[in-house]
C-alpha cells in the first residue's frame, strides 16, 4: 500500500514490454502527467494533486469525415450509440461524450469519447496501474474498432444500394 505516488513510482511501474514512448509533459496545475502509447494509442497517466489519485486517461476522437458522417446521420448515430453501449458500460472508470470544443455534450453532438480511470494511492500497485492502462486502451481499441466496422458497414450499405 502506497501513501503517495511520485512520478518516478508511476513510470517505474509502466511495464516497458507493454507501453511505449513514455514522456513527462508539462500540465498546468498538475503535480505530473505521463503521455505513453500503448499498441499505437496515446494514453496519459496524470496526477494533479500530491496526494490525489492517478488518472489514467484516453480520448477517441471522431475526427475523419467518414466517421464524422457516421455519427450526424440520426439512423446511424443510434446504431453506432447501441454498438457502443456495451463497450462503455464495461469500461473502467467513466466516460464523458465532447463536442468538438472539449466541452462535454449530448452522444449527438459528439466529437469524440474521453475515458478516465482513477487510481487512488490506498489501492495503486504496477499491477492495478497496468491494469488501468490496458483496460483503458482496450476500450479505446474496441470503440475505434466498433465505428470502422459500423462505417464498413454504411459504405458497404451504401454501394449495395448503388448496384441494384
Amino acid at each position: 500500500m502506497v501513501d503517495h505516488l511520485s512520478r518516478e513510482q508511476t513510470e517505474a511501474w509502466l511495464d516497458e514490454k507493454v507501453v511505449q514512448e513514455v514522456e513527462h509533459e508539462t500540465t498546468d496545475n498538475a503535480a505530473f502527467n505521463l503521455r505513453l502509447r500503448l499498441s499505437r494509442l496515446p494514453l496519459h497517466v496524470i496526477k494533479e494533486e500530491t496526494w490525489g489519485p492517478l488518472r489514467v486517461v484516453g480520448e477517441c476522437t471522431f475526427d475523419t469525415e467518414r466517421v464524422a458522417a457516421l455519427v450526424e446521420d440520426d439512423e446511424d448515430r443510434q446504431e453506432l450509440l447501441n454498438r457502443l453501449g456495451p463497450i462503455l458500460a464495461t469500461a473502467p472508470g467513466f466516460y464523458t461524450f465532447l463536442d468538438a470544443e472539449g466541452d462535454p455534450c449530448e452522444f449527438p453532438a459528439v466529437h469524440s469519447i474521453l475515458l478516465e480511470h482513477r487510481l487512488y494511492p490506498d489501492g495503486a500497485s504496477q499491477q492495478a496501474v497496468m491494469d488501468s492502462v490496458m483496460a483503458t486502451a482496450a476500450t479505446m481499441r474496441s470503440i475505434q474498432n466498433t465505428a470502422a466496422a459500423l462505417q464498413n458497414q454504411a459504405v458497404w450499405n451504401t454501394d449495395a444500394e448503388e448496384t441494384e
